[in-house]
């Protein structure tokens, strides 16, 4: 599963541990039994680890790999998506040593600007830049707005704003701007601690959203807002003929959308970021 996805999970256990707190909730495939473990769950009281199970009333989330709420079936070509599924708010849990190692990268980036520039930045901004190449197609070039756009977009802004950027697995690393290297849960502890968050759609779109953070989100026209952010949100979405078009395999639709993406385009949604 992806991290994007266990948040979502962890935001309809809340909703379920509400409605029936006498219950387990798991999540899993219920058809066979499976019941799926994530890291996002960690102190999580919502919902219960494979190794928690006790013998009560349990109500399954079922949701696994080719099954979720948000869509009504997946192919080998495209996702056909659920169009009236809207996100319900996830929860992240941390640990004193994750919160603290978040505490220690914002100094650590602070420190790194005084070091750097004689004026203080603006707000602190946690960019995610990249899309991470999984061994599912996750329709990553339809999903991609071009690490060259994001290039061009800093330059406008990171000698006014601290950029914080996450660096794991195949992340793009942008230079001129602070980088740190960390997990996923790190990470995400490290964007509580920032002012906004910026990026294409994906699993920090859900952890903004479960640490009640304000950000930039590029959707394209591949998939909705409407159906998986939040209104907490900037979220740039190309609605022309074909949208959402779901396709996992390159699509000329999502060219076009990127093409109309412009890096101007970006800034001023940038700027209107601020004011919501």
């Amino acid at each position: 599963m992806g991290y994007g996805d266990e948040i979502m999970i962890t935001g309809y256990a809340k909703a379920l541990k509400q409605k029936y707190p006498n219950h387990q909730i798991v999540a899993g495939n219920k058809k066979k039994g499976v019941v799926y473990d994530s890291i996002i769950f960690n102190l999580n009281p919502n919902i219960k680890r494979f190794s928690e199970l006790k013998n009560m009333q349990t109500i399954w989330i079922d949701s696994y790999s080719g099954h979720r709420p948000y869509f009504i079936k997946e192919t080998d070509e495209k996702y056909y998506w659920n169009m009236k599924h809207k996100v319900t708010v996830g929860e992240i849990f941390f640990s004193k040593k994750e919160s603290q190692f978040a505490l220690n990268i914002i100094n650590s980036a602070i420190q790194w600007w005084d070091e750097r520039n004689n004026y203080k930045y603006k707000k602190i901004i946690f960019l995610e830049p990249s899309r991470i190449k999984t061994s599912k197609n996750n329709a990553l070039e339809n999903r991609s707005w071009g690490i060259e756009k994001w290039k061009s977009f800093l330059n406008y802004y990171k000698k006014e704003y601290l950029f914080v950027q996450s660096i794991f697995r195949d992340s793009d690393k942008i230079n001129g701007i602070y980088n740190f290297k960390s997990g996923f849960r790190e990470a995400c502890a490290v964007l509580g601690q920032c002012d906004y968050v910026v990026g294409g759609e994906g699993g920090f779109t859900h952890a903004a959203g479960a640490l009640n953070k304000k950000g930039l989100f590029i959707y394209g026209g591949w998939i909705d807002p409407n159906i998986i952010g939040y209104t907490i949100h900037t979220n740039v979405y190309i609605d022309i003929e074909g949208s959402p078009c779901g396709m996992k395999i390159p699509c000329k639709h999502c060219k076009k959308c990127n093409e109309i993406m412009t890096v101007d385009m970006i800034s001023k949604k940038f700027l209107e970021m601020f004011s919501i």
